[in-house]
């Protein structure tokens, strides 16, 4: 992780001294609100090592921008949360138990916060439309949910509580801003992300296992240009 925070600002220093003298940049703030989709091992509903049983959620996401025509730098810090696939969960265990006793599953949900930043590229702008990649890399902390499974004939059969996790994250997506004036207007975002947080659980043989998480995200929000027009 160091190395990677280390090319970042090796990367940051060289751009901010390839900047052209003409204040032509925009310096934007943008926030928006979606769903996050999980998939790979994070959103399998079979009984895997990996397999994450995750479900679709909410997610919440500020951002910096500051990019002239074509290259730029951005940052972002994001908050998704998902949830847990009980039902499924449930039948992997009335599978693995062959109908023996009842089995109720309780879970909470995942939640996981990503701060990133990189580089950015911009297509021309065309009729107040940007179109813009992004390419981050960062930090994510993960939640990973309380989960307790009872069966009627055997009583409590798992139990995990609610822990934390933490590892390096990536980030690619597009993003379309529609500029209603000079100062503000509308965007959509839509992204892919990875991480793959350590959690502690001492009924584990290493006492921890990893949890690949993947996901997608798409927002729609709006964005802000910090500088005056007149720049």
């Amino acid at each position: 992780m160091k190395r990677v925070t280390l090319i970042l600002i090796v990367f940051f220093l060289a751009a901010l001294t390839a900047l052209p003298q003409k204040r032509s940049w925009k310096s934007v703030f943008g926030a928006g609100a979606g769903v996050s989709i999980p998939y790979k091992e994070f959103a399998y509903n079979t009984f895997t090592y990996d397999a994450g049983f995750a479900c679709p959620g909410p997610n919440l996401e500020a951002e910096y921008l500051f990019y002239g025509k074509i290259f730029g730098l951005s940052a972002t810090i994001g908050y998704s949360n998902f949830f847990f696939n009980e039902k499924g969960y449930r039948a992997e265990y009335d599978r693995t138990l062959g109908g023996y006793g009842i089995n109720e599953v309780s879970a909470g949900n995942y939640q996981v916060l990503k701060i990133l930043a990189g580089f950015t590229l911009k297509l021309p702008e065309i009729a107040h439309t940007e179109v813009m990649f992004l390419f981050h890399l960062g930090y994510a902390h993960a939640l990973h949910p309380d989960l307790q499974v009872t069966n009627s004939e055997l009583g409590v059969i798992n139990s995990i509580e609610k822990v934390s996790g933490a590892g390096p994250a990536a980030n690619a997506g597009i993003k379309i801003n529609y500029w209603l004036n000079e100062s503000y207007g509308v965007s959509l975002n839509g992204s892919v992300s990875t991480t793959t947080p350590s959690f502690t659980d001492y009924t584990a043989p290493d006492s921890y296992f990893d949890l690949p998480i993947y996901c997608a995200g798409i927002n729609v929000g709006f964005v802000m240009n910090l500088r005056s027009p007149s720049l």
